[in-house]
């Protein structure tokens, strides 16, 4: 696969966990307020009590596959917060499949906050590539945490993935570790 294509592929894979993000996000606040909004949560959250930690787990994996083909195989050099994020991310990919397999709820106690941290770092850099004057943590001498190696419809870059995929990951944590019915 041409780096062309591979940039293509991740940006559409990340648009597509976006917007299931923007979904459940919408539909969670919806149901607070609508019955027929609720009745739609609680479809949802049963449609993905079964694959939510499986779901998670691809995503997760799919990120530390990607970070590894751009580093690795096309020689992209990660900056420090790059190593931050994978910091967070890579251990979600044991974490993820242990809990799916074993099918605990109780995941999100100890995956939720790599999620947080990764996500923080990663909203962190992705700010960064817009206003650079902002930077308060140090980004090493070597690589610099504002350089973007792919832009992909005007606004995808690696930050911006990482950001999508932790918020993805979350998402799917709270849906698989909420009881359908449960009022959560």
């Amino acid at each position: 696969m041409d780096v062309a294509t591979a940039d293509r592929f991740f940006a559409l894979m990340t648009l597509a966990a976006l917007t299931g993000v923007f979904a459940a996000a919408a539909l969670a606040t919806a149901g607070r307020f609508s019955a027929a909004a609720a009745r739609a949560r609680h479809g949802l959250w049963q449609a993905l009590d079964g694959p939510a930690l499986w779901l998670a787990w691809l995503i997760a994996t799919g990120s530390m596959l990607g970070s590894l083909y751009y580093s690795e195989i096309v020689h992209y050099a990660p900056c420090s917060l790059c190593w931050y994020q994978r910091i967070a991310g890579y251990p979600l990919v044991a974490i993820l499949l242990i809990a799916a397999v074993r099918r605990d709820r109780n995941v999100r106690v100890y995956a939720l906050p790599l999620v947080l941290i990764g996500g923080l770092i990663a909203a962190y850099q992705y700010l960064l590539g817009y206003l650079p004057t902002t930077e308060i943590l140090g980004c090493s001498i070597d690589v610099s945490c504002t350089e973007r190696y792919i832009w992909e419809f005007g606004f995808v870059d690696f930050p911006f993935m990482s950001l999508v995929s932790f918020a993805a990951i979350g998402c799917l944590l709270r849906c698989s570790s909420t009881r359908p019915g449960d009022g959560t």
